[in-house]
């Protein structure tokens, strides 16, 4: 908690940057090269704060390329753990990006549960060592970081929503709120093209990977209409 503090010490807003603050708590904590703090649904994961920009940009990686480390413990609610071979293995193009724009050579992610054992997220800790926890046990950072880090986020302070109802304050800071926009452009591009959600998903990730553009920014291009969904297709 004592690093939570400091590192929130930083910042001169509240609640919106707790994700980021948690994320820096972990790097102090771990001696690890970085951090980000995810949601997950599903096929679509939501970056909701990273200790740095590098650690920003691994995280963005796997939103856009949908596949990687935080998806697979989401899904399993295993902690994970890989180095620059495994992860070549597990993760094939995503191990190459971050390989080549990071200088991370490992990653460890640890599903976040909610009190009833809900998945609804990860926590990815990066390094440039072989060995992003040092020998430290998976299980062990689990319960001891990953466990509290979901606490945090869940019983912190509320505010209201969108519809009125209460939710947590840091949902409503602008990195979640745009990540919104993918589902409204997966839906334009439904409706253009007769799509399901997944292959729609697959295309958007498709045209952001091969323009070496975020899937947020393709999105908004979509939903802004400066992007026709036909240009997904052709």
């Amino acid at each position: 908690m004592t690093a939570v503090l400091e590192a929130h010490d930083g910042h001169d807003s509240g609640a919106d940057v707790l994700p980021m603050v948690l994320a820096q708590a972990c790097v102090t904590v771990l001696s690890v090269s970085g951090a980000g703090v995810s949601l997950t649904d599903g096929r679509l994961r939501v970056p909701l704060g990273a200790s740095d920009a590098v650690s920003a940009r691994a995280e963005a990686l796997q939103t856009t390329l949908g596949e990687g480390p935080c998806l697979e413990a989401t899904a399993t609610s295993d902690p994970i753990i890989a180095d620059e071979a495994s992860m070549a293995a597990r993760w094939p193009i995503f191990s190459a990006e971050l390989l080549a724009v990071t200088p991370f050579r490992s990653v460890a992610s640890l599903p976040l549960r909610s009190s009833e054992l809900l998945r609804f997220g990860a926590l990815d800790l990066y390094s440039t060592d072989l060995d992003p926890l040092l020998g430290q046990s998976l299980d062990e950072v689990s319960s001891s970081i990953a466990d509290p880090i979901a606490a945090i986020l869940f019983d912190g302070p509320s505010t209201a929503g969108p519809s009125g109802a209460m939710v947590s304050s840091w949902t409503t800071q602008p990195v979640v709120t745009r990540r919104m926009q993918v589902w409204t452009a997966v839906g334009m591009l439904i409706a253009h093209s007769g799509l399901n959600n997944a292959d729609a998903l697959a295309a958007l990730r498709a045209y952001a990977y091969g323009r070496s553009a975020s899937l947020d920014d393709v999105a908004e291009d979509i939903t802004r209409k400066r992007l026709h969904p036909q240009a997904l297709l052709d």
